[in-house]
């Protein structure tokens, strides 16, 4: 079975037949960039929409299978069995996929209930380090969801520019605001007017709201990861970062003492949080070197 045999055959047939990618994805219920990854060579059309193919484009199974015109059909069954068997295979480990990508959200989300709502919800008084151990978990298995299907490494496009730029703009704006409501209320000025029995509120809120958008733009990512072969990209990790920096940020809120405490608590937090993100995107950089280079 060679991909770029079948990819070329495919696109050949499909020229003749006047179908632009999208058409003919239409007429087998796929997308289009399904069609182009297999005119690319990148992927094999299911098994199961082989026979809906080869009808379509007017070409036999074994030819698709094969990417050779009128193969023998004792070869093109050998190559359908083992076309099957890979295929397998690919749907088990999209289906560990699958399972990889409900750990981080699970931790995301029991992070944030506890930390920033009910702080007895998971854990009971000081959790940080359940948090820390949390965030832990969830970058190696997004690494892990990164490895494991390498093909989509460099598919990025319009949205996953905005994730990036949304998830750092509500990254760094929590950031700002944690500090400077901080470092005003610890010098006695209380900033932006703010009634004293209100700082607590307004500040849980805005990690709220920081944590809300970024949750909603993981799940976003990862979806469309899985069914548009996308990218995992920086977004992913910046988004990561700004919940578990709110979550910490709120953890520690609700357990402190004095405001000077608390930013001795805040600068380490932070720390904690940029020294994981950077290890997670520096482990993927040097990885993804080194296969470029024995590529």
């Amino acid at each position: 079975m060679d991909k770029m045999k079948t990819g070329t055959l495919i696109k050949e047939a499909r020229i003749k037949k006047n179908y632009t990618q999208s058409e003919l994805g239409d007429l087998l219920g796929v997308s289009n960039k399904a069609v182009s990854r297999w005119e690319k060579g990148e992927s094999f059309p299911d098994v199961g929409l082989l026979e809906n193919l080869a009808t379509t484009l007017d070409l036999r199974i074994q030819e698709i299978v094969t990417g050779i015109k009128d193969e023998h059909d004792e070869a093109a069954l050998i190559e359908i069995v083992r076309a099957a068997k890979l295929q397998q295979r690919e749907n088990k480990m999209k289906n560990i996929r699958h399972c990889l990508q409900i750990v981080p959200l699970l931790c995301c989300i029991l992070s944030g209930f506890s930390a920033l709502g009910n702080n007895s919800f998971i854990f009971d008084s000081k959790p940080t380090w359940e948090y820390v151990l949390f965030m832990v978990i969830t970058f190696i298995t997004v690494v892990i969801v990164y490895f494991s299907n390498q093909q989509s490494h460099d598919n990025l496009n319009k949205f996953s520019t905005i994730s990036k730029l949304l998830s750092t703009l509500t990254l760094l704006g929590s950031v700002l605001s944690a500090w400077i409501i901080m470092l005003k209320t610890a010098n006695g000025s209380i900033p932006f007017g703010i009634d004293p029995s209100s700082i607590g509120p307004f500040m849980n809120n805005i990690l709220v709201i920081t944590f809300t958008v970024n949750l909603i733009l993981l799940i976003i990512q990862m979806y469309r990861y899985e069914k548009h072969d996308e990218a995992v990209h920086w977004g992913w990790f910046i988004s990561i970062a700004a919940i578990y920096l709110t979550t910490l940020y709120g953890d520690c809120m609700h357990n402190m003492n004095t405001f000077q405490g608390m930013i001795k608590d805040l600068i380490i937090r932070t720390a904690i949080v940029t020294i994981a993100t950077g290890i997670s995107k520096i482990f993927i950089s040097i990885v993804r070197a080194s296969n470029n280079h024995f590529l």
